[in-house]
């Protein structure tokens, strides 16, 4: 890949892991921040590493603003609280709506359910609880199963999310921070 990507232009790598993060043109600091270790099934044979799960806090220089990336969640941890710290923005994992719901129809691999692989946007110990914590960003859910009531803007789950105050964008949507 690396010959074709370079023919517009050439470009290396950043490593996102860096203490303080790499700054792209134009004036975006990406830095990635590790917030688990849960392998997937698709890298067979990989040693356990906490950066496994990582989430992204994007800023911009010039206004200030500050995204927060955060796929494929399996748990609300301490560290995803202190990332959410002074963001404006943020996008989150909703794959699963509810803890064992309907809308868990994707298998993930080696033949685990995506209850194991994405945490639930309700309930206690769900995401849309824990946005409360964090009075001040944007809160915007990606990522959704096939299946997910979330999808349908009809639904009590649609409403009880955008009750909470956060968003289901449509396809096309631009961020701006």
């Amino acid at each position: 890949m690396r010959p074709l990507l370079d023919r517009p232009a050439a470009w290396a790598w950043a490593d996102s892991f860096t203490e303080g993060g790499f700054v792209l043109a134009g004036g975006l600091v990406v830095s990635a921040h590790p917030l688990g270790s849960r392998i997937p099934g698709h890298v067979p044979g990989a040693a356990a590493d906490d950066r496994w799960v990582t989430a992204y806090r994007i800023e911009d220089l010039a206004s200030g603003g500050v995204l927060v990336y955060a796929p494929c969640l399996g748990r609300w941890t301490p560290a995803l609280d202190e990332l959410l710290d002074g963001a404006t923005c943020v996008l989150l994992d909703g794959t699963r709506y509810a803890e064992g719901g309907t809308d868990t129809v994707v298998r993930a691999p080696r033949g685990r359910s995506a209850a194991a692989w994405h945490l639930p946007v309700s309930g206690t110990d769900g995401s849309l609880a824990a946005l409360s914590r964090h009075p001040g960003p944007r809160f915007v859910y990606t990522h959704f199963d096939s299946a997910n009531p979330l999808l349908d803007p009809a639904t009590d789950a649609r409403a009880a999310v955008t009750g909470a105050g956060a968003e289901i964008l449509p396809d096309g949507a631009e961020l701006v921070l």
